[in-house]
């Protein structure tokens, strides 16, 4: 075990969740327990994500595959990643694949090229979600997921899409840019949005082999310079390197190719990054948590004792009132939840009356940049031309519709993030309202755990273009060779662009399909958040008075003893308490 002041932390931290598990076992309440293992089991799971992006072909999986110390991931000449794949540590490989679907299937590591590249999964036609490899690295902490992400930039869309939606999810990035050529306008345009969501980017400029040391000094000025404009920070550190000859270092096993790679400086402040800085931030939302949930406990036993002192038939009576006050507080949350529902609806009528007005100047556009295409591919065989009409279709639709895509997309999130939080602060003022009741009907108050939560559900959104031929049709384009060459070329442009409409019509309706299910899962995820958090006031209540209300029949010689254990217990909390504050203290000076 390593000794750093990190290792001391995460030693409190699990001396500290055994201690919680241990005191939450001494207090008579199951929702206490629940919760206690609930806190636990998210502490033990806490990730880390550190996210490789850049543009392809920059040499993100070779940087991977060094930090693995292994050729696991394929790398090549042309675009590969076409998938989300994430690396986590374990003690003996292991291989899932995610499909959207649902369906998790382990496969041998001879496999992995079938379902995270664009030649074993072109265009991502298997459905794959998300690739996750177990993996027994110690390049990195063990609470560490690296992620690999599709290069943007490159034809293939889809990918650029996968990859802009993982950004909000990163804890840091590693952007990986290269020699060949410095830094592009797509490169540009993507740190431009990492940085508004990430605060911890280190910059490596790789293939530095390729190039002198003079071209590099100027290479690397110039990155920094217009880094600086788009992040406008001062402090930017660029580390340039061979990933390549740093892994084959590695494999050789040779000290002195990777000291001739250059990466043993970006090695060495990453693991110092995450040795020192990111360990504070996770330590310290870990503290945090563990606070919050000794409070509930605190104020449970509180007002327990307090109950205790309240007379058997005032008991009853405001119990009574109590359970009335609840079947109220059901009916309301039902109906925020239908109304959250009515203006979900809303926002997707908004989508649709805007999408209608964008419709014809996507036909217009589209068909007119066919017909201007047209004469560049009508010398070429009659099969030929519809091949490459269609290639053009397709690009030209993917273009167009990523323009508009993007605003509605962000206009969609934006309505639907306010909506979401204008519904919690009613969940919340329902919460608020129990415990005030809880408070005026029986003098009590209670706490409960608040975990954070981000409703973010991922896009799926995949292009449909084109008419595909049956196995048992005949391509009508086989009839235009008996015809003359121009009413032939008629037919031909013709049919593709009939496709235009059915494809905008088809692309639209995907488009609001994909909205429309990721606000579902989204509502989903609040309204089960949100019942949680109804339900943990409500039984932390309901179990107190159940115990006061049984305790009523135990004799007098017995509820002291139970108020005397009680008020040790009690005791140990506020020791608990008082040491996990003064750690917060000493981390946050």
């Amino acid at each position: 075990m390593r000794d750093t002041a990190y290792d001391i932390m995460q030693q409190n931290i699990k001396n500290f969740t055994h201690r919680i598990k241990n005191l939450s076992e001494e207090i008579d309440s199951e929702s206490i327990k629940r919760l206690a293992s609930s806190i636990e089991e998210k502490i033990e799971k806490d990730a880390f994500y550190l996210v490789v992006l850049g543009q392809f072909k920059r040499g993100k999986s070779t940087l991977i595959n060094y930090m693995l110390g292994t050729n696991l991931l394929p790398t090549g000449v042309l675009p590969l990643t076409s998938s989300i794949t994430k690396i986590y540590y374990s003690p003996e490989i292991k291989i899932d694949v995610i499909f959207y679907n649902g369906v998790k299937k382990e496969i041998p590591v001879d496999e992995l090229e079938l379902y995270c590249t664009e030649k074993g999964n072109p265009k991502n036609q298997k459905g794959v979600d998300t690739i996750e490899i177990g993996y027994p690295f110690d390049f990195l902490n063990k609470d560490v997921v690296i992620v690999d992400t599709p290069g943007i930039g490159s034809i293939y869309q889809h990918n650029t899409d996968v990859t802009y939606e993982f950004v909000d999810k990163a804890d840091a990035v590693i952007f990986v840019l290269s020699v060949d050529p410095p830094i592009t306008e797509v490169e540009k345009r993507f740190l431009l949005k990492i940085a508004e969501s990430v605060d911890k980017i280190f910059f490596v400029i790789n293939k530095c082999d390729l190039t002198n040391r003079n071209e590099l000094e100027e290479i690397v000025s110039f990155t920094k310079s217009v880094i600086r404009d788009i992040t406008k920070k001062e402090n930017i550190n660029i580390f340039p390197l061979s990933a390549k000859m740093a892994l084959e270092g590695k494999v050789l096993n040779s000290r002195e190719v990777i000291r001739k790679s250059g990466i043993e400086i970006f090695e060495e402040e990453l693991k110092r990054f995450l040795r020192e800085e990111k360990e504070k931030v996770q330590v310290l939302s870990n503290l945090k948590s563990l606070d919050s949930f000794l409070e509930v406990c605190k104020t449970f036993l509180e007002s327990d004792m307090k109950l205790r002192v309240m007379p058997l038939k005032q008991l009853e009576e405001n119990i009574k009132k109590f359970d009335e006050f609840l079947d109220k507080i059901n009916r309301n949350k039902i109906e925020i939840y239908k109304l959250f529902r009515v203006e979900m609806n809303d926002i997707l009528t908004s989508f649709d009356e805007q999408m209608e007005k964008i419709k014809k100047e996507l036909i217009m556009s589209i068909t007119k940049k066919i017909k201007d295409y047209y004469p560049s591919v009508a010398r070429f065989k009659r099969l030929k031309q519809k091949e490459y009409l269609e290639r053009y279709l397709e690009e030209a639709i993917v273009q167009e519709f990523e323009f508009q895509k993007r605003g509605l997309e962000k206009y969609v999130e934006g309505q639907f993030a306010i909506l979401l939080s204008r519904y919690c602060e009613k969940i919340n003022e329902l919460i608020k309202s129990i415990k005030d009741t809880a408070k005026e009907l029986f003098s009590i108050e209670i706490g409960y755990y608040e975990g954070l939560q981000r409703f973010v559900a991922q896009s799926k959104f995949t292009y449909k273009i084109g008419y595909e031929v049956g196995a048992l049709e005949i391509d009508p384009v086989y009839f235009t060779y008996l015809l003359p060459k121009k009413l032939a070329q008629k037919i031909i442009l013709k049919r593709v662009l009939d496709r235009v409409v059915i494809d905008v019509d088809r692309n639209i309706g995907r488009i609001r399909y994909d909205l429309l299910r990721r606000m579902e899962e989204s509502f989903e995820t609040f309204k089960t958040d949100m019942e949680d958090k109804i339900s943990q006031v409500c039984s932390l209540i309901s179990e107190l008075l159940r115990s006061t209300r049984e305790d009523f029949n135990k004799n007098k010689s017995e509820l002291e003893r139970k108020m005397a254990y009680n008020q040790k217990v009690l005791e140990k909390i506020i020791q608990l308490k008082d040491e996990i504050s003064q750690v917060i203290v000493d981390l946050t000076r």
